[in-house]
């Protein structure tokens, strides 16, 4: 099966693990109204520590922790966000790739389901700064043939195409941080994504 082409332009390579937490974190505490946890305190070396810390501050723990060094910094296109695979529980008759969902008809009145303060904003035609980032991840078998999942932003994501036409084809709709290299010692990624390691 072929893969969609994601073109995602890198505007800064080898970020570290914590760079991407922290700005993962700091926009999360803050859509959910959580305090920022003390990131002094952290063990940046260790994925399953990593992954404690974020469970206790109630926020997605595997991913973020499950990539080392080599995260990349990029811009994010309609396009991009087009070849990227979201989550399946959300159009679950449909493939997994939002430009194969969208083609089908199958954004046409979608909404979140629950109150989203990122929602009217990017219904009115505006973009995500670098405090609001997406993340990301290679897609695996399922998620094909998608080039990336998102795994956190699905729903900003599936919002900006289905309002597609409020934005230029070309504008940069956010800054996403895609993971390159898996962290081999991280336990929720040797449970889970066995495929990426």
């Amino acid at each position: 099966m072929a893969t969609l082409r994601c073109g995602m332009k890198i505007i800064e390579r080898n970020v570290a693990r914590r760079t991407v937490i922290e700005a993962y974190v700091h926009y999360d505490c803050l859509k959910k109204q959580l305090q920022v946890p003390n990131f002094d305190e952290w063990d940046w070396s260790n994925a399953d520590v990593i992954d404690e810390r974020l469970d206790l501050a109630h926020l997605k723990v595997g991913i973020p922790a499950g990539y080392i060094q080599h995260w990349e910094k990029t811009t994010i296109t309609m396009a991009d966000l087009r070849g990227c695979a979201v989550d399946g529980g959300i159009f679950p008759q449909h493939p997994r790739p939002l430009g194969l969902i969208e083609s089908a008809g199958g954004l046409g009145a979608w909404r979140p389901d629950r109150k989203a303060n990122w929602y009217e904003p990017i219904v009115s035609g505006q973009t995500l700064g670098e405090t609001a980032p997406l993340i990301l991840r290679p897609a695996v078998a399922c998620e094909r043939p998608a080039s990336w999942y998102i795994e956190d932003g699905s729903g900003r994501a599936i919002a900006f195409v289905a309002n597609q036409l409020r934005f230029d084809a070309h504008a940069v709709l956010a800054i996403g941080y895609l993971g390159r290299e898996p962290d081999r010692h991280s336990s929720f990624m040797q449970r889970h994504f066995r495929e990426l390691l």
